[in-house]
């Protein structure tokens, strides 16, 4: 089995903001697969997954985790900005630069919507993704069956008090929500109905996406955009976040191929990740396969072009 080992990184966001990641494989693979977490993780929570793909393939593919900004080692914006999920897009545009090769995307929950508006400000960008894996995803605000009503608008009521003098009220509101689900979720471990990543995020940014998320809808030309690229959705029947029924809506949106697993929750990708890897595997041989039809198609486009020159 290949040595599992990852090179932390660090790039400068399109706001001059620092965004760290850690990258494992070679330097100049022919593929690489990256990955997007959802809100209150970070790219560590991706490891089980990342260790297993690394060794099914013998560590010849690259694998880059990133922290997203106000997340993880990232840094945090200034108090006074605000974070959108065109800031996430531009991030996750800025880190795609370190990729080589074929490009997979991958993510978790929410950021199935940071995928989506990636595709919505960078269209053309986002169809040449040679493939796309999403774990437990959704189109529009989870509807987070495992949690009582008014925890899902308490964000909205938080946010109210995001400008103002009454700023650090939302901040510490937010920060103590965050640190009850962090608890709970070490306490229940993979049984927890939300995940967490090891390190706090920042409780303003969190304000931020949470908003955001709850207006964010995968409108028609997003979904026409990510059809063009080959895509599987990996459903967990037991999901108390994002329940199966609204990860097959955004699957049959944007025509991909679904699994749904059996006694799978909201944290897949960790407490499953020989079936997580299965998918991710799978993805990078359609993308090899595309890879080799194009050589076949470019040679044959420069066979005849040298045959009409020579007549």
């Amino acid at each position: 089995m290949p040595i599992f080992e990852t090179s932390p990184f660090t790039v400068p966001a399109s706001d001059g903001l620092v965004l760290a990641g850690d990258r494992c494989g070679p330097s100049f693979a022919a593929a690489t697969v990256v990955y997007v977490h959802g809100l209150l993780c970070d790219g560590s929570w991706w490891q089980p997954l990342t260790e297993q793909v690394h060794a099914r393939l013998d560590g010849q593919i690259a694998q880059i985790v990133w922290d997203q900004r106000g997340h993880g080692r990232s840094g945090r914006p200034h108090r006074s900005a605000e974070t959108t999920l065109e800031h996430l897009a531009d991030d996750l545009d800025t880190v795609l630069t370190q990729a080589t090769g074929s490009v997979v995307l991958v993510t978790h929950s929410a950021g199935s919507m940071i995928a989506a508006a990636y595709a919505q400000r960078y269209p053309a960008r986002a169809a040449a993704l040679a493939g796309l894996v999403l774990f437990n995803p959704a189109g529009e605000f989870p509807e987070f069956p495992a949690l009582p009503r008014h925890f899902t608008t308490a964000a909205e009521r938080i946010k109210c008090l995001r400008r103002g003098r009454f700023d650090y009220l939302a901040a510490a509101a937010a920060a103590l929500a965050e640190r009850r689900f962090r608890r709970t979720a070490r306490r229940l471990g993979s049984k927890a109905p939300l995940a967490t990543g090891t390190r706090p995020g920042d409780p303003r940014v969190l304000t931020d996406l949470m908003h955001a998320y709850r207006h964010f809808y995968l409108d028609p030309d997003i979904a026409a955009t990510l059809r063009s690229v080959p895509s599987f959705v990996i459903i967990g029947d037991r999901d108390r976040v994002v329940p199966a029924a609204q990860s097959t809506r955004f699957a049959e949106k944007i025509w991909a191929d679904q699994q749904m697993v059996p006694d799978a929750g909201h944290s897949l990708p960790r407490t499953d990740p020989d079936i997580a890897a299965d998918t991710i595997v799978t993805a990078l041989d359609v993308a090899y396969h595309a890879d080799v039809d194009q050589l076949l198609l470019d040679h044959d486009g420069e066979l005849a072009a040298d045959t009409d020159s020579a007549s």
